[in-house]
Order: structure tokens, then C-alpha cells, then sequence
């Protein structure tokens, strides 16, 4: 799929455009270009802006293999194309990130980490050990 063939200029799948080191998700374990490519063999399963049209693949990361086991991943097709293009992660310790997939005037595209986070520590809801 198209989403598959790009990733950031940095080669992680972001542009730099959020701190890293500041918290989220960590690269390392989600490649949005290889979610979004999974996503994309997906159906829709979920309609999140509430159009009555289904929109998102949601799922856990073990289906990338690797670290992403355990992260939940949200895919969105926001123009309705037929590819994502805006991820949303949140692992189990409450670490999130957000990409959107954007084109740039030159016709590159790329994935783009546009927020990225903690939900902050709820213990009574983590997994014991972690």
C-alpha cells in the first residue's frame, strides 16, 4: 500500500517536528508507515466522528510483531481515500503519540509525529510488574 513506502526524513517515521526524548510512545516500537500499511488491509470497524461512516481500524501492536504488543493503535482514513492517514497510539503505561500522513508542496510525503505524550500514571489500572 502507499502508506507502507514512507517514513520521515530521520527514518523513524517522524519529520522532528516533536521533541524526542519528551515523552510518548517510543519510535522504536510503532513504525506508523507499517501500522497504517496493516491498517489499510483492514475494514473499518469504527466510526469515530460520529458521520455514520466507518473510518478506523483500531488494534493492539502484536500484530506488527516486535515491542508494539500491547500498544493500542487507532488508524484513521480522515478523507474517506481509502488509506490512513492519522495514527493515534497509547501503550499500556499511558505514553501516546499521534502521525498524520502529509504530502508536502514538492509532491514528498511523509509521516509526521504531531503529539505525543503521557496520560499520566494510574496504578491502580497498570499491570502488575510494569
Amino acid at each position: 500500500m502507499m502508506a507502507e513506502m514512507f517514513l520521515g526524513a530521520d527514518g523513524d517515521g517522524t519529520d522532528g517536528s516533536v521533541p524526542h526524548g519528551s515523552g510518548g510512545v517510543d519510535t522504536g516500537r510503532i513504525d506508523p508507515a507499517s501500522a497504517a500499511g496493516w491498517a489499510d488491509t483492514a475494514d473499518a470497524t469504527s466510526d469515530l466522528d460520529g458521520d455514520g461512516v466507518r473510518e478506523s481500524v483500531v488494534f493492539d501492536g502484536a500484530v506488527l510483531g516486535g515491542d508494539a504488543a500491547g500498544v493500542l493503535i487507532v488508524a484513521t482514513d480522515t478523507d474517506l481515500d481509502g488509506t490512513t492517514d492519522r495514527l493515534a497510539t497509547v501503550a499500556d503505561d499511558g505514553e501516546y503519540g499521534v502521525w498524520e500522513f502529509r504530502r508536502a508542496d514538492d509532491g514528498t510525503a511523509r509521516w509526521v509525529r504531531t503529539d505525543e505524550g503521557s496520560l499520566g500514571g494510574d496504578e491502580s489500572h497498570r499491570v502488575p510488574g510494569k
